[in-house]
C-alpha cells in the first residue's frame, strides 16, 4: 500500500473512534422519592469547581434519566437539581372559563433541588449515577 493511503486512513479511524479520554461521557440512573420512582421530573447537572464542564438535563420518567453523551459533559464533579411537580390530586380553575387544570406541587425538598446538597462525580465512560431521595 502506499503511504499517503496508510496516514490518511489512520487519520479517519482515530476521528470516527475518538481518542477516548476527551469523549462525553454518557449519564444514566434511577431517581426515587421515598422509595416511589418520579414519574415525570427533571434533573440538572452543574459542574462544579474547575472541572470546566458545561451543565446538562434531562427529563426523570417513570423513574429513569438518560444524558447522552452529544450534550457534552466532561468528566468531574456536578452538583446536582432534582425537581418533580407531582399532581395533587386537586383540579384547579383555569384563566379560560369552564376549563380546569390539575393541581402540582414540588414533592423533592429543597434540599435536594433550589438549595442542593447533592453531589456526583462523572467519570469519563459510561457513568450510572442512583438518586434514592427521601423527603424527611
Amino acid at each position: 500500500m502506499n503511504r499517503p493511503f496508510v496516514c490518511l486512513s489512520a487519520v479517519l479511524l482515530i476521528s470516527v473512534l475518538g481518542c477516548g479520554k476527551g469523549s462525553a461521557p454518557t449519564v444514566h440512573g434511577k431517581v426515587t422519592l421515598d422509595g416511589e420512582n418520579v414519574s415525570s421530573g427533571s434533573i440538572m447537572f452543574f459542574p462544579k469547581g474547575s472541572s470546566g464542564g458545561t451543565k446538562a438535563a434531562a427529563a426523570v420518567e417513570n423513574g429513569v434519566y438518560t444524558i447522552p453523551t452529544t450534550d457534552k459533559m466532561q468528566p468531574g464533579t456536578y452538583r446536582v437539581e432534582i425537581s418533580w411537580q407531582k399532581p395533587t390530586g386537586k383540579k384547579i380553575a383555569s384563566a379560560d372559563p369552564g376549563i380546569t387544570t390539575e393541581e402540582r406541587r414540588e414533592a423533592v425538598p429543597a434540599k435536594y433541588n433550589t438549595d442542593s446538597t447533592l453531589t456526583a462525580e462523572i467519570g469519563s465512560g459510561e457513568t450510572e449515577k442512583d438518586f434514592a431521595l427521601t423527603s424527611k
